[in-house]
């Protein structure tokens, strides 16, 4: 699973479904955003592989990550169906715990998750980590003390580093933050994700000259990498150029189709006050799918 977490952080992203035809490929559409075209990668691979329980947890991931939080628990719990050994969708289950502030019940299933890969899986390591960092309810020290053993286990893996950028990010310790993302960069200087980060880190901190030009770096690296343009158009609009905003979050809607890109992109026209543009693809997104029309009526 080492190569599997490489991978997803390389910035090369494939986007056709044909193509996706390995976990690999289905987990770079999730960190791409486009969580529709996963889904179908996902579905692909688990007919092929049914009892893959590792594409079981990363499809949970691809829900999680797209606010499905029962479609994702769901995910995790086939996973254990199909390899009740394997440790990553206990994971997946100690998240849904923990969000739901069922501390015991998280920890029981992380603690289970470790057991089982005997505390050698920096994977496993690296996931309950990012719980702890992402969540509402954080545990920043006890991230750093797992990213600290898989950083041991695998000292040449960015995805450890760029983790433990973001706890100290979270801490508000940029400093502690950019030396990690930097590390990241020492090993794979085309780590998109990471520059990403900095990007983020100067952007918080309202130095949107040097933000802007982390997000131009990352796209200059690569620029099938949607989230940046999201990004970028964010901090555009935060700067008050709102026009330019619009042209990153319409480059962003190109490389990623799905239907909650698309709501996102007429909540973000709506703000920036581009009513024509609103018109114009609020109907296109309830030509797709009617369903949408509660997520558009707030608009």
């Amino acid at each position: 699973m080492k190569n599997t977490i490489l991978l997803i952080a390389s910035g090369m992203f494939f986007f056709g479904i044909s193509n996706a035809q390995t976990l690999n490929d289905a987990i770079r559409f999730t960190e791409n955003e486009q969580f529709e075209s996963a889904a179908k990668a996902f579905d692909k691979l688990l007919t092929a592989e049914p009892t893959n329980s590792s594409a079981y947890y990363y499809y949970g991931e691809n829900y999680f990550k797209n606010d499905n939080v029962t479609l994702a628990k769901t995910m995790y719990q086939k996973g254990i169906s199909v390899n009740a050994n394997a440790p990553i969708n206990y994971v997946g289950l100690g998240k849904i715990e923990y969000i739901n502030g069922n501390v015991a019940g998280a920890t029981e299933n992380f603690t289970k998750a470790k057991t089982l890969s005997q505390n050698k899986s920096a994977e496993v390591l690296m996931e309950i980590a990012e719980v702890y960092i992402n969540s509402e309810k954080k545990n920043i020290a006890e991230a750093l003390t797992l990213l600290n053993q898989a950083a041991k286990l695998e000292p040449k893996n960015p995805v450890v580093f760029m983790l433990i950028g973001d706890a100290y990010l979270e801490q508000n310790d940029g400093n502690n933050a950019i030396v990690n993302y930097e590390k990241v960069l020492g090993i794979d200087k085309k780590f998109t994700k990471a520059i990403l980060r900095e990007g983020k880190l100067y952007s918080r901190a309202k130095n949107y000259t040097l933000a802007l030009d982390y997000y131009n770096k990352a796209i200059e690296i690569d620029s099938s990498f949607a989230p940046a343009f999201r990004e970028r158009a964010e901090l555009l609009f935060r700067a008050g150029q709102a026009d330019r905003a619009a042209k990153n979050y319409k480059k962003y809607l190109e490389l990623n189709n799905d239907l909650s890109a698309q709501v996102r992109f007429c909540e973000f026209e709506y703000v920036s006050k581009h009513y024509k543009s609103v018109c114009e693809e609020c109907p296109k997104v309830l030509d797709r799918d009617t369903s949408y029309i509660l997520s558009l009526i707030h608009i």
